[in-house]
């Protein structure tokens, strides 16, 4: 008997489609510009890694976390990724009421488009 071999598919993704997954969205928060980009699911894991298991478990404070991962400058300063609770209290205390508004309004912008698209689509 001979063994049948399993086709490999190889899948490569476009350079359009690499080029937008690193993009990097500047919005602006008073003097602030903030740069934003869509972590990797591994960051998801990771946060919750870092504030704990009962931090995770409280869906409102979860919400409010996990749009500051899409922070990755702050006034052309790289910010790093947030690997502790103070590190999370740092960047809050940084960005202020603005800072998180522009960050949430921001992320609000794209849910919203990205429904009006699938409406579009139906």
């Amino acid at each position: 008997m001979s063994e049948q071999k399993t086709p490999t598919i190889t899948i490569k993704p476009s350079e359009e489609i690499i080029k937008k997954a690193n993009e990097v969205v500047f919005v602006n928060a008073g003097e602030m510009r903030i740069g934003l980009k869509k972590p990797n699911v591994l960051r998801q894991y990771q946060i919750v890694e870092a504030l704990g298991a009962e931090a995770a478990k409280n869906e409102v404070f979860m919400g409010m976390v996990m749009p500051l991962l899409w922070v990755v400058s702050i006034d052309d300063d790289d910010q790093p990724y947030i690997a502790s609770r103070r590190e999370l209290d740092s960047l809050i205390m940084r960005l202020g009421d603005e800072g998180v508004g522009a960050v949430m309004g921001h992320l609000n912008s794209l849910a919203a488009s990205i429904e009006t698209d699938a409406q579009v689509k139906n």
